[in-house]
């Protein structure tokens, strides 16, 4: 019987120890996600001054290192949240509620990138930078402010997620 309640406090906390490293990739992987969406809301002022030819001279120079780091982070962030929802709603309903809002969150964000950001990072490309076409500023608006949106989601679902540790910290307590 000894025997028994070893192997079964074993399991226990390699299942815990399992569960806090999906909750801290998570959290970690949506922060590199958020550091890089609340970067581009930031540059927004200096940005909506540029001229034409310089706004898209620094979108193509600037921006593919951000795909090449946070788009990865993003990917893992809104599958390992997304998985965590799933996982602890039925098993801790109070943290579940905030981790699936911080999944839901994510996928808004995520879709927004691929609806609106997207197809802009596309034809922003494709233009010659001798030749901006007079629509550009509807394009840029269209990257500036979807971004803008991303920063604002990318934000509550990180706090969603501390949020839900919090809680769990909290009912652990009790």
């Amino acid at each position: 019987m000894e025997a028994r309640m070893t192997i079964s406090r074993n399991i226990d906390v390699d299942c815990c120890t399992g569960l806090q490293a999906w909750k801290f990739t998570s959290i970690l992987s949506t922060a590199v996600t958020m550091s890089a969406a609340v970067a581009h809301l930031m540059e927004i002022p200096g940005k909506m001054q540029y001229e034409p030819s310089l706004y898209v001279r620094l979108h193509r120079t600037l921006y593919p290192t951000f795909g090449k780091t946070a788009g990865y982070a993003e990917g893992v962030a809104l599958l390992s949240t997304g998985a965590l929802a799933w996982w602890t709603q039925k098993r801790r309903p109070r943290a579940g509620f905030l981790t699936a809002a911080a999944a839901g969150c994510l996928a808004a964000a995520h879709g927004i990138f691929w609806t609106l950001v997207q197809p802009a990072n596309k034809t922003m490309a494709s233009w010659p930078l001798d030749s901006i076409p007079s629509e550009w500023r509807r394009w840029r608006n269209q990257w500036e402010y979807s971004h803008a949106v991303r920063a604002v989601l990318v934000t509550g679902a990180l706090g969603a997620l501390v949020g839900a540790v919090l809680q769990e910290a909290n009912t652990a307590r009790a």
